[in-house]
């Protein structure tokens, strides 16, 4: 099932002429947005003609969709895995927040123009608006989670959910862009921002913060290797 356990987007080689058409696009999204932007523009960014185009994605709808797989398949692949974990919850939500920013900061495409609510209300977009649904519940219930384990105060989970979805969009306007400045220490600040006003015992933070970042460090490691 897509987006379901185990399903990942289809790898991309950067250098590519897909993986450049999926970058070139990404920028004029974020720049003109869905519907300001057409396939010939695409073609145009690369230097390339649109039957080129047409050998890797048949249709604008197929580029668009398959940046936000690249973006949100591996969220709600993260979500599960510290759904599935041995950890507290503040650990948990305070890892998925920081591992996410640092994913939108250093991920070589621009991830600023795909969640628009007019363009994913398409009917070819019906996948990835389940998708975003999913992962809007995965949040709510670590933030549940918290409350009924006594670590978290209480609050509408539905409403955190859109405040975190806030910070994560506000790092990606921040930033401005794969070319902007990468601010290191904004994963952490992101998750600490939110965590903080959830916590019910706020001494914690530091604690949940260091197990974050030897976690991220981990994280990053694994990738390399």
């Amino acid at each position: 099932m897509k987006y379901g356990p185990g399903w990942e987007p289809r790898a991309v080689d950067w250098s590519s002429t897909r993986g450049r058409i999926l970058l070139s696009a990404s920028v004029l999204f974020a720049q003109r947005g869905y519907f300001g932007t057409s396939t010939r523009d695409i073609a145009e960014a690369v230097a390339i003609r649109q039957p080129s185009l047409f050998h890797h994605f048949q249709a604008k709808h197929e580029i668009f969709r398959a940046l936000v797989e690249l973006d949100l398949g591996p969220s709600i692949d993260r979500m599960n895995q510290r759904l599935a974990e041995e950890s507290n919850w503040a650990e948990k939500l305070h890892l998925a927040i920081a591992w996410d920013v640092h994913e939108f900061l250093v991920q070589p495409f621009d991830a600023r123009g795909l969640y628009q609510d007019a363009v994913l209300g398409l009917a070819e977009f019906e996948a990835e608006r389940e998708a975003i649904a999913l992962f809007h519940r995965q949040v709510e219930s670590v933030v549940d989670g918290g409350h009924r384990a006594g670590e978290f105060v209480s609050f509408e989970p539905s409403f955190v959910q859109r405040a975190i979805n806030g910070v994560l969009f506000e790092t990606l306007r921040e930033q401005g862009g794969p070319s902007g400045r990468v601010r290191r220490e904004r994963p952490l600040q992101a998750a600490d921002f939110v965590v903080r006003s959830l916590l019910v015992d706020q001494v914690r933070l530091a604690d949940v913060r260091e197990a974050t970042r030897g976690r991220l460090g981990d994280l990053e490691s694994s990738t390399l290797a």
